[in-house]
């Protein structure tokens, strides 16, 4: 099934942005009312009601980080059954060239490395989903690459 025209009643879109220049992804880190120590997550939301997975994100990303993407940025990484929310979760990034600066007093934001998500707390479903992120964004890479030095 497209990801661009999934509708369901109820799912969560969920990604992060990628940086083409710095390949750093962008994570949000989540404070615990609890008072244990933060964990890091990726940006997401709950889809409107008949809303498209693809749409879902996009409108997401404007909310939280006042960004208009484009459809032509935005790829699928997967989608999953997420047991905590009872609900669909699919999962996007979007590859951004020259990103803003985001400032918000409400979360914390930071561009990290692959590498450095290792140490990074993650829940063992994000953990998944930024894995997974990985794997796909190196397939495209290799894909485009290919193109280039082998054009059809």
């Amino acid at each position: 099934m497209c990801y661009t025209t999934f509708m369901h009643n109820s799912f969560y879109a969920s990604g992060f942005l990628y940086n083409l220049k710095t390949h750093q992804i962008l994570l949000l880190q989540s404070e615990h009312k609890d008072n244990t120590s933060p964990s890091w997550s990726l940006l997401g939301g709950e889809a409107a009601e008949g809303e498209e997975a693809q749409t879902a994100f996009q409108r997401i990303i404007n909310e939280q980080l006042n960004l208009n993407l484009k459809n032509k940025n935005i790829y699928p990484i997967y989608d999953y059954f997420h047991e905590t929310q009872g609900k669909m979760n699919f999962v996007f990034y979007a590859e951004v060239k020259n990103p803003p600066a985001f400032n918000s007093k409400k979360k914390t934001l930071s561009w990290v490395s692959f590498d450095e998500t290792v140490k990074l707390p993650f829940s063992e479903h994000t953990k998944q989903d930024v894995i997974v992120g990985e794997r796909v964004i190196k397939l495209k890479r290799r894909i485009d690459n290919n193109l280039q030095e082998n054009p059809v």
